[in-house]
Order: structure tokens, then C-alpha cells, then sequence
């Protein structure tokens, strides 16, 4: 019996993400507070366009035969609704300002990548945002434990916090794994999950938008670890 797709994905998310999640974890007692800060400063971007990209997404995979796959979409974006004022509120509660954030060119072409994997292929598009979405626990799991440091540094309690529950929203609550298994349904049944007229699940054009969304991510990554602590476990990978 062959490997569900998403199995497949998942397998290469993790290579990337294990290690990254592994080297910010390991340096973060003696990482520089300012680095922290930029580091959440510049997710913080990924978490502002991220209800655009599904938009995106959702209007470029209404074209499938299978409805459900924008319908799917939109409820995370739904879901997203609210999330990004509530981080940028609550790191500002912190005492980290994102308006004071200065344009990264890496993030900026990071996210001009994955808008450009949200359309026009409806299939690609899927594989994308299942691969995006699927990485966004692994991202929430890290900055949790990024914003609590900072928050502990400044003598800013934690628990309780609205910073904290944004993180607890996309984690304990399980949204973001709600949004993952939510897509993997679609990428594993691929053609066989049409019900309605328009272009069926191309699984090929599904593997390739997930393994691009993952080498753009990829890149992203080893230039925020780059720049925060001056190395990266991903450019020796």
C-alpha cells in the first residue's frame, strides 16, 4: 500500500522544521533579547498576510471539481480573523512595538513566493497551503517559547497573557492542526474526491506546490536564523 501523500509532505516539513526548532531552542537561554525580538517582529509578517494568501487561495480553488476544498479554505481564513491584531496587540502589551519593524528583503521575497503558489494552479495551491499550514504548528510551538523568554526577561508575566493566548489558541486549541488535517483530506484523496464539475486534483501538481511552499520556507528560515543568530543549522543542511 503506498504512503499517503500527505505522509509524504509531512516527512520533508519535518526535516526542516526539526532542525530549526532544534537550533532556536538549544540557543535561546543565551540569545540576544533584540534578536528575539526581530525573530517575532518578523513572523509577525508571515501572520499579517496570512488570511490574504488563503483568500487567495480559496478564490484560485473554487476551479476544482471538489468544492470542498475551498470551502475548507475558507474556514481557516475565517478561523485567522482577529489573529493578527491579537498578536501585534499583545507583544505590544510586551513591550515589543511591530511597527517599529524594518523591511527583511528575505521576508519580503518569502512572501511574494507563496503568493505566487496560491494561484493559478488550483492543485499546486493546495499542496502549498497544506504544507504551509502544516509548518505553522511547528512556527507556533517555536515563537510560544520565544515570546515567553522575552516576557520573562522583562519581568512581563506570561500566563495569562495576551500573547500567550494567541499562541495557545493556535496550539492547545488546535487550530493549526485543525487547518492541517482539515487540508490533508484533500491531498490525500486527490481526483477521487471530486463531486461537481471543474478540474479534478492533480496529486503531481499537489506535490510540487507543497515541496516549493517547503524549499521557499526553507530559504526564509536560513536567512531569519542568519541574521538573529549569526548561523543556520539549514545551510549546512
Amino acid at each position: 500500500m503506498a504512503e499517503r501523500l500527505s505522509v509524504q509532505i509531512d516527512a520533508e516539513n519535518d526535516a526542516f522544521t526539526n532542525a530549526v526548532k532544534d537550533q532556536l531552542l538549544t540557543t535561546l537561554p543565551k540569545a540576544d533579547t533584540a534578536a528575539l525580538e526581530w525573530l517575532v517582529m518578523e513572523h509577525y509578517q508571515f501572520s499579517f498576510a496570512n488570511k490574504g494568501l488563503l483568500q487567495k487561495a480559496v478564490d484560485c480553488t473554487k476551479k476544482l471539481a471538489d468544492k470542498g476544498v475551498s470551502v475548507e479554505l475558507q474556514r481557516n481564513v475565517d478561523e485567522e480573523d482577529g489573529h493578527a491584531p491579537m498578536y501585534k496587540k499583545g507583544m505590544l502589551e510586551a513591550g515589543t512595538d511591530m511597527d517599529e519593524r524594518v523591511e527583511f528583503l528575505p521576508t519580503t521575497r518569502f512572501l511574494a513566493d507563496v503568493d505566487a503558489l496560491c494561484a493559478p494552479n488550483p492543485s499546486r495551491a493546495l499542496g502549498s497551503l497544506y504544507a504551509t499550514e502544516t509548518a505553522a504548528i511547528f512556527e507556533h510551538e517555536v515563537l510560544y517559547e520565544i515570546c515567553k523568554e522575552i516576557c520573562d526577561r522583562r519581568g512581563f508575566t506570561y500566563d495569562g497573557s495576551l500573547i500567550k493566548r494567541f499562541h495557545d489558541i493556535h496550539l492547545e486549541d488546535g487550530v493549526e492542526q485543525g487547518h492541517k488535517d482539515g487540508l490533508a483530506a484533500f491531498v490525500d484523496l486527490g481526483p477521487d474526491a471530486a463531486d461537481g464539475d471543474g478540474e479534478p486534483i492533480d496529486m503531481d501538481e499537489v506535490r510540487k506546490g507543497a515541496l516549493d511552499a517547503i524549499r521557499v520556507m526553507r530559504v526564509w528560515w536560513d536567512a531569519l536564523l542568519n541574521k538573529s543568530l549569526g548561523h543556520s543549522v539549514l545551510s549546512a543542511a
